[in-house]
């Protein structure tokens, strides 16, 4: 199947110090895309302050025919956070559970091969890519120098829309790449806080169903490992 990068943004402003953005109560949709492998321009949603229920209803149908037209769906953390959100905002529970099972998490092949987090920026640096886009023009054209997605909410909130799309827009493609990358490589590479170069091996790209079937890790030494079943929670039944 041909790969398309899935993405969002969120419309709320996250306080500082919350631990797992999907728990919070009221995330909203700002702005979504896909990068596909075999077109040059993206598709965008958007909406302004966020995508009402109606439109984030649309956007749901439309992935669902993507995914039907022949694509497979890859995301970093889709099926605990984007997936999670657009069923929220949609309330087609059922049907986006279903498309995140049937999708590529790279980050979820990660976590459950090893038991740990892993950021999308150390994957990519790992692939020799350049990451995330870290430095975005305002409308008065000034700079961000330090650009990162809890600042994407403040942002949209500001008018600031095409550097939001511009941010979004470099993650969907460096995704795009990354799973490229991934398929042709069979492994994701990174380094770890200590300097130490670290991967995971794959015969091939993993859907979330298929992560399932990994051996479970040992994560005796890790203070909290995440569970595989807090990224399915959501699903219900």
């Amino acid at each position: 199947m041909k790969l398309a990068s899935f993405d969002i943004e969120i419309a709320s402003v996250i306080p500082e110090g919350t631990a797992d953005w999907a728990e919070y109560p009221d995330l909203g949709i700002s702005c979504a895309a896909v990068a596909f492998e075999d077109r040059e321009e993206v598709r965008f949603w958007s909406g302004v302050p966020r995508l009402d229920p109606h439109a984030a209803r649309l956007m749901a149908q439309e992935l669902i025919e993507i995914h039907k037209a022949g694509y497979q769906f890859v995301t970093w953390n889709g099926c605990g956070f984007d997936f999670r959100v657009l069923a929220q905002e949609s309330g087609m529970v059922e049907e986006m559970a279903l498309l995140a099972m049937e999708h590529v998490d790279l980050m979820l092949m990660v976590t459950f091969a090893k038991g740990h987090y892993l950021s999308l920026q150390k994957a990519l640096e790992g692939a020799g890519m350049s990451g995330k886009l870290k430095r975005v023009r305002l409308s008065d054209g000034g700079w961000i120098e330090d650009m990162d997605g809890s600042q994407a909410p403040i942002l949209w909130g500001r008018g600031e829309q095409e550097a939001v799309l511009a941010y979004l827009e470099q993650d969907v493609r460096q995704q795009l790449a990354l799973a490229q990358w991934v398929r042709t490589n069979r492994q994701i590479r990174w380094t770890s806080s200590r300097g130490n170069p670290q991967s995971a091996s794959f015969n091939k790209l993993l859907t979330v169903k298929q992560c399932f079937a990994l051996p479970e890790p040992d994560t005796s030494w890790m203070r909290d490992p995440p569970t595989r079943e807090q990224f399915t929670a959501w699903m219900g039944a």
